[in-house]
């Protein structure tokens, strides 16, 4: 194998498409990003994706290009490659980008969901390296996960597993977009945390939140209530103890589901750890099964960034060219 030889990665997500020019040691040589164009339609939705692969494979002119890999935000058929009522894309129902390129591109084409791409990322390059069951979990707009089993990405029958976002946490919590009520999602994500201030800034103390908003609870996000919460903001800080429960809750269903010796953590959410960890860590010692403490697993945040989805896709791709196991 040549030194110099990459692979094209890519991400799909409702904001931006990313690519990315990878080598197999997971060195990311060469990056952009753009628009995904979600709100104008399916076909500027593609006209977009294809200029990034377009502008990616410019870019490895002159490299051995040993296959492209594409994480996308949703549910994906993990053999045809077909994408199914991506929430935050929905004009791309039905598209897959493995039947669009495949005849048309000389190298392999390999698709999957983001977040199970992101799992086996981390499995590869991150802070899974050699777990035996590794559960992947990205807290950010919305939430979602990836699992990957003895090494190989667990898709689910119908391309569906990791939608641990959509776990009841709260029976009589507030509707959820899946259809759901008091699913983590809603309770812990990024989205959810600005919804829950907007709910309670009325009717609380008065807060920062508040004063960095304008006075407009429609304007408090999650990043205004973190920082709230660093200027030691009573409502930020009770907010964000109750997003920690809702999380730990989510984590002890996932050890008691899964029985995974590795969690990690990623998105934007995570980014703030240190305002949730305590809470998080005091839940599950409250209410995870004994064996969880005594057989023992690890909880990390992701070490690779904003970058653990594209190395996912390039490790799918690796994968694909036999370069790697």
């Amino acid at each position: 194998m040549a030194e110099s030889e990459v692979v094209i990665a890519m991400d799909l997500g409702g904001s931006w498409v990313r690519v990315a020019i990878v080598d197999l040691a997971g060195r990311v040589v060469w990056r952009e990003r753009r628009p995904t164009g979600s709100r104008e339609g399916k076909d500027a939705v593609l006209r977009n994706v294809d200029a990034a692969l377009e502008e990616g494979i410019s870019r490895a002119a002159g490299m051995p290009v040993a296959g492209v890999g594409l994480g996308l935000a949703g549910p994906v058929d993990p053999e045809t490659g077909t994408m199914y009522r991506p929430p935050n894309i929905p004009d791309l129902d039905g598209v897959s980008f493995k039947a669009l390129w495949g005849g048309r591109l000389r190298w392999p084409v390999v698709t999957g969901n983001d977040a199970t791409l992101a799992a086996l990322g981390e499995y590869v390059y991150g802070a899974g390296a050699g777990a035996e069951m590794l559960v992947y979990i990205t807290v950010s707009t919305g939430i979602g996960a990836g699992v990957v089993v003895a090494g190989q990405p667990l898709w689910g029958a119908h391309g569906m597993a990791g939608e641990v976002g959509h776990m009841t946490i709260d029976w009589n919590g507030v509707e959820c977009k899946c259809g759901g009520s008091g699913c983590l999602e809603e309770m812990a994500s990024g989205t959810g945390i600005a919804r829950i201030a907007r709910e309670r800034l009325p009717h609380g103390p008065r807060s920062l939140i508040a004063e960095a908003s304008g006075g407009d609870p429609d304007r408090a996000t999650a990043a205004v209530v973190f920082d709230a919460a660093r200027r030691g903001d009573p409502l930020a800080e009770d907010i964000l103890r109750g997003v920690s429960r809702a999380l730990g809750a989510g984590l002890v269903n996932v050890l008691h589901v899964l029985d995974p010796d590795v969690i990690v953590l990623g998105g934007a959410v995570t980014q703030n750890w240190e305002y949730l960890r305590p809470a998080v860590e005091d839940y599950i010692r409250g209410h995870a099964m004994p064996h969880v403490h005594s057989l023992g697993y690890r909880l990390e945040v992701s070490p690779l960034g904003d970058d653990v989805g594209l190395l996912g896709a390039a490790a799918l791709a690796w994968r694909a060219a036999g370069r790697l196991p």
